[in-house]
């Protein structure tokens, strides 16, 4: 059985969908530039990867169906989820949406919430239906500049310890806080340690964690 998380990685929010989509969407593409040659016509040039964006739609339910799943902050009605995912996007959080089922996770990636579209008909009873554009979050790389020493000011060159490298370690399949803490510290009761080191990514369930997420260890 799928499970969708949309984790708050900017305030350490998660919430599971309750409501598992019956799928979801992947666009992946390209930036193509089209040239004008002499001679030669058309020439498409590949650009720039665009980034990904997924697309989930489901309902949230005004009442405690029996296949409603629960997990992360429970809100109280339908309303509450679609003014809490409008306020991460307004606040441009980045939310990390995991989709994994028993064999690890399919989708885990960091994204903004680029819209929302959600909407009520009488007959759904104060269901909520939804529909959530992710667009996929790139950190901005900002390249230092280096600057020309004053004029007649002595320069001097100074020799700084390059920096250690953080240790890190890859979650695989049957992993668990506690074996991963017993495995490297050779001690089961030091998984707090690495969960409160990576509580952004781990979310607010240190039992929830998925193969392939790599953690920083203290």
């Amino acid at each position: 059985m799928f499970e969708f998380w949309l984790k708050n990685e900017t305030k350490s929010e998660d919430i599971l969908l309750p409501v598992t989509p019956e799928g979801y969407e992947i666009s992946t593409g390209m930036e193509i530039e089209t040239v004008r040659a002499t001679n030669l016509g058309d020439i498409n040039v590949a650009g720039r990867r665009k980034p990904k964006s997924i697309t989930l739609s489901s309902f949230f339910p005004a009442r405690d169906y029996p296949f409603v799943r629960k997990g992360g902050i429970l809100l109280g009605n339908a309303a509450e989820y679609v003014k809490k995912l409008e306020q991460w996007k307004d606040a441009k959080d980045i939310i990390r949406l995991v989709i994994a089922d028993n064999g690890g996770a399919r989708v885990n990636d960091q994204f903004y919430i680029e819209d929302i579209t959600s909407g009520e008909r009488k007959e759904d009873n104060g269901d909520i239906t939804y529909t959530i554009n992710l667009r996929q979050y790139t950190p901005m790389k900002v390249s230092a500049i280096a600057q020309a020493p004053a004029a007649n000011t002595p320069r001097t060159d100074t020799k700084t310890a390059a920096p250690k490298k953080a240790k890190t370690y890859t979650v695989k399949r049957g992993d668990c806080l506690s074996a991963i803490a017993r495995q490297i510290y050779g001690d089961a009761s030091q998984w707090k340690k690495i969960y409160e080191a990576n509580k952004s990514i781990i979310g607010g369930n240190p039992n929830l964690i998925f193969p392939g997420q790599t953690y920083i260890i203290p």
